[in-house]
């Protein structure tokens, strides 16, 4: 900081003030000047005066500031120079990323803005760690100023960009295990794989190489090496011709093998207690270790003991090692307030009825995980937290931190078959309507042959009651071969939450159907259809649109003929297996998939072509057009089939858990028929999904397997939604 003072002798042992003047003041004004200074008509000191002009400095308005006193007036002069205003700003080689990532950090220097050297040397810094992240070391920010006039400056911003440190050597000394080693690190040398695009190319990332020397540490420990000890990473760089050589010294120590596992808790309490994965009679693993001490204390939280605390202690005798868990289970601890945050658009009250803790209630993990499972199938909500503060020995508050995401969606596919030409489908889905939780859906699907329109409305939880209601209003249109169909109905309905995972529902259904350019004899051209649907649904799935764990599963009945001409009764069930497949650290590397829908019509009178089953299009058996896997009649008029039996595996692999994008391989199996499975289809495919903006985007990649020359098939499927 630089200040300049001008006092006469007299000064220095305080004078008097009657009147202060300021010089050079742009961008504050006096009233403003004087409310920092506050020093008129008394006597002021030296030190004062040097305090009003760090109060000034503090401003961040001005390069230099001087104070001049004259005795006779009394007046009391503040002279300033004020700091240049940017009116011009030229920036070379900074990328879109770049930006974005300085208007994240709050870092751009804008136009109109005061020149701050601070401000820059931030800017400087951060540009020379942003690229050092990226493996381009060397690399700085330019900085030229140009006065145009004494108060406005041009700035010019030049990145030059450094150059990546390329590992010409990787060395693990002491170790028995290079090549595994070398595979597990992020910085290693460059493999033959290098020169595709895409991947690794052999340079220095020092952000990784923090992270290397721990992966060494879990691979040692993961295979029994209880004594191990690595070094920190010396990198060896050489900056004429950008080359590093990395090397690790590491004593692997014994390496044991697991005698004895026990878990040591008063045995007045009855946990229920995991299946440890820690076995007796292998190599010690810490990822197991880790897990067993998790799981043992949630299994303790769940019988009230918040705070209870596993204590693992291992003895090592000769090459075996004896592990125990010591539990100390503390106080029961109980709720004290449950507080909600986060949510700008939903309703507090909207959130805590899928809430299992409450003031009161006996704290418990499951409940936890229960709650936080719940709130993430709503849709809506983008990530939920419940957070455990710690009130007392025996209290705790509970904290929902809630991120409200995307609760409407557009549901948009497109398609083209032999049969169904374009078409496409498009539903827009609302599912928290003015933060109420009620789910709103209109939905408009049209292809050459066929067009639905449709408007819903669900409440999952009447007045925060366990009952819902639904109401749908219809019309839709079919033009097949055998036929045309002309629809129209509603549906209303009731349903009752009878478990955290388990729903029943009962909905009562009219609709009237007119059929013309009937192909096929003994139907009707009009009839009408008065119905009763109860359905029961289970669903304990952590997740709404791509769930990695749990289980969904549903039994509808359908009775037609409670007056009206359709007579049938149709029976539909459906079960999804979601299975998450970890590494030996238990991370998430991939979920297996699998499901199992059948469906049968038993005929009790009139059963017309529209309510029969067509397999074929997401949902079903992909790489066949949308509803072209049918029954024909003699003169391949396709008439629907009475059973239906759809199932296959699918295993998906997360590209980006961050940005919440998966790829997944499949195998589809579907048959259907009039007196049985007499049609069998198969495919196979892969499918990118990805959580966005807009909703979840599909893109699917099917071929039918031994396809007949008749088959409508269809290799690419494009959808806004979830399809599994």
């Amino acid at each position: 900081m630089k200040k300049i003072l001008y006092f006469l002798p007299l000064f220095l042992l305080g004078a008097e003030v009657q009147q202060v003047n300021y010089e050079g003041l742009i961008h504050i004004s006096k009233v403003t000047a004087n409310s920092i200074a506050n020093i008129t008509n008394r006597d002021v000191s030296v030190e004062e005066i040097d305090k009003v002009i760090k109060k000034f400095y503090e401003t961040g308005y001005f390069q230099t500031i001087s104070a001049d006193y004259n005795e006779s007036s009394k007046v009391l002069t503040f002279k300033f120079v004020e700091k240049p205003t940017i009116v011009q700003i030229e920036r070379m080689n900074f990328s879109e990323e770049l930006k974005k990532a300085l208007k994240d950090n709050n870092l751009e220097i804008k136009k109109g803005s005061l020149y701050n050297q601070e401000a820059i040397d931030k800017l400087k810094q951060f540009i020379s760690s942003y690229y050092s992240a990226k493996g381009y070391f060397n690399t700085y920010l330019e900085v030229d100023t140009k006065l145009i006039t004494p108060t406005k400056m041009k700035l010019s911003l030049i990145i030059h960009k450094g150059r990546n440190l390329e590992i010409r050597d990787l060395k693990f000394y002491g170790s028995r295990h290079s090549d595994e080693l070398e595979d597990i690190v992020d910085n290693h040398p460059a493999t033959l794989w290098s020169i595709l695009p895409f991947t690794y190319k052999g340079d220095l990332n020092l952000f990784k190489l923090v992270n290397d020397r721990k992966k060494i540490l879990d691979y040692y420990l993961n295979r029994g090496y209880l004594d191990v000890r690595v070094s920190n990473p010396l990198a060896k760089t050489n900056f004429d011709n950008y080359i590093a050589d990395i090397s690790y010294k590491i004593d692997e120590g014994n390496r044991y093998i697991v005698k004895k596992v026990e878990v040591d808790y008063p045995k007045e309490l009855k946990p229920k207690l995991p299946e440890l994965k820690l076995k007796a009679d292998k190599y010690f693993n810490i990822a197991a270790f880790r897990k067993d001490m998790e799981e043992i204390k949630h299994s303790f939280q769940n019988l009230g003991y918040a705070y209870a605390q596993v204590i693992p202690q291992v003895k090592k005798e000769g090459k075996f090692a004896y592990v125990t868990y010591k539990v100390v289970p503390g106080n029961i601890v109980y709720i004290r307030k449950v507080l909600i945050e986060g949510n700008a658009k939903t309703l507090d009250r909207v959130i805590r009825r899928n809430v299992y803790l409450a003031p009161n209630y006996k704290f418990s993990y499951q409940d936890l995980i229960d709650t936080e499972n719940a709130l993430k199938r709503t849709g809506y909500l983008e990530d939920v937290k419940v957070i455990q503060k710690r009130v007392s020995d025996s209290q705790m508050d509970i904290i929902v931190k809630v991120k409200e995401g995307l609760s409407g969606s557009l549901k948009a596919g497109i398609s083209y078959g032999s049969y169904t030409k374009l078409g496409f489908d498009l539903a827009i889905t609302e599912r928290n309507v003015f933060g109420s939780g009620q789910s709103l859906t209109a939905k408009v699907n049209y292809t050459s042959v066929s067009s639905t329109y449709l408007l819903s409305l669900v409440n999952p939880r009447v007045f925060d009651s366990e009952y819902s209601s639904n109401f749908k209003i219809y019309k839709s249109s079919f033009d097949g071969i055998s036929y045309t169909s002309n629809s129209k109905g509603f549906e209303i309905g009731v349903g009752k939450k009878l478990s955290r995972y388990v729903n029943a529902n009962i909905t009562y259904g009219y609709k009237t159907t007119h059929l013309s350019d009937v192909a096929v004899d003994n139907y009707l051209t009009d009839s009408t259809k008065s119905y009763i649907a109860p359905s029961i649904s289970f669903n304990n799935t952590d997740e709404y649109f791509f769930p990695t764990t749990g289980t969904q599963a549903s039994l509808n009945l359908e009775y037609a003929g409670i007056g009206g001409d359709e007579k049938y009764t149709s029976i539909t069930g459906s079960y999804k297996y979601f299975y998450p497949i970890t590494n030996r650290i238990y991370e998430t590397v991939a979920v297996l998939k699998y499901r199992v829908i059948g469906g049968v019509i038993f005929k009790n009178g009139y059963l017309p072509l529209n309510e029969k089953f067509y397999l074929g299009g997401l949902g079903t058996v992909r790489g066949y057009s949308w509803y072209t896997i049918s029954p024909k009649d003699e003169e391949g008029n396709r008439i629907g089939g009475k059973y239906k039996f759809i199932t296959g595996p699918e295993i998906s692999t997360p590209l980006s858990i961050k940005n919440r994008v998966w790829l997944s391989g499949f195998l589809d199996y579907g048959a259907v028929g009039e007196n049985g499975l007499d049609i069998k289809k198969s495919s196979y495919g892969v499918s990118l999904d990805w959580v966005t903006p807009m909703g979840p985007l599909s893109f699917t990649w099917a071929w039918a397997i031994n396809p007949k020359p008749e088959d409508d098939t269809q290799h690419f499927d494009f959808n806004i939604g979830t399809s599994f």
